[in-house]
């Protein structure tokens, strides 16, 4: 592809993700666009050590499909929060930005609650987890301290009953959460989008538990350029079984995205 093929190639991806993904389209351009443009950005965040302009990217442009679907009818309000107790799954530059946001507003009180939550959690798989609901280490009064940051999964998760939320996630019942399926679809082509973004840059793009990563982002002061130099800095740390780079929908949206 020569030099005018690219530029066109931008514009044209700007335009499709002008409202964010529509995740009820079948159309698979959309998300193959993102993952060149989020690409783009995890490249120039390799060259200048910062993450913050490809995670706020992820973001804008998921709140932007939120924001399209809001006709959508939720039970989820301010101060409601039953998903907060449950593992959260993020990638590696989402852990990044709530670590650097902790430490710019030095807000101790959070990393202590950090640090506390992950030696609660840490002996949990992703199965147990589900039986031992523990509060995020970012909740204060039921309220998110990091709401504008939270990560991708927390944006799109939304229920249409929160008693059904109560009734799962802190008395564990077992029962399905109604969520709408704009939702469901709308982290999914998100977190494939991203994945494939990763993947390209030859960055890590596995999904990571919460606490355990964001402890050891702030274990280490030089964790943010460490990674995106190269260095492994979460090997070893607690990572979601599901591999979404191993679905075959993920391969055929690379194809797309990248030839």
């Amino acid at each position: 592809m020569n030099r005018a093929d690219r530029r066109r190639q931008i514009k044209d991806d700007e335009q499709r993700l002008k409202a964010g993904i529509d995740p009820d389209s079948r159309d698979p351009e959309p998300t193959a666009a993102m993952a060149r443009q989020l690409h783009v950005l995890l490249e120039s965040a390799k060259h200048a050590k910062n993450i913050d302009p490809a995670v706020k990217f992820l973001h804008s442009k998921a709140d932007a499909t939120l924001k399209s679907g809001s006709g959508v009818a939720l039970a989820c309000k301010k101060g409601c929060a039953h998903c907060c107790h449950a593992w959260v799954s993020l990638t590696i530059p989402e852990a990044l930005f709530v670590a650097k946001l902790i430490r710019k507003t030095r807000a101790q009180e959070l990393e202590e609650n950090v640090r506390r939550s992950h030696a609660l959690t840490s002996g949990y798989d992703f199965a147990a987890r589900e039986r031992h609901p523990t509060p995020c280490p970012m909740l204060k009064e039921d309220l998110c301290s990091v709401y504008e940051s939270r990560p991708l999964v927390c944006r799109f998760a939304a229920s249409a009953n929160a008693l059904a939320c109560m009734r799962s996630l802190r008395q564990l019942t077992g029962e399905t959460i109604p969520t709408p399926m704009r939702h469901l679809k709308g982290r999914g082509v998100y977190n494939v989008a991203t994945v494939i973004a990763l993947r390209h840059a030859q960055l890590p793009h596995y999904f990571y538990e919460f606490n355990a990563a964001l402890t050891r982002a702030l274990e280490r002061a030089d964790a943010e350029a460490a990674w995106l130099g190269g260095e492994d800095v979460f090997l070893d740390v607690k990572r979601d079984p599901n591999d979404i780079w191993s679905e075959q929908t993920t391969r055929l949206v690379y194809q797309r995205a990248f030839g």
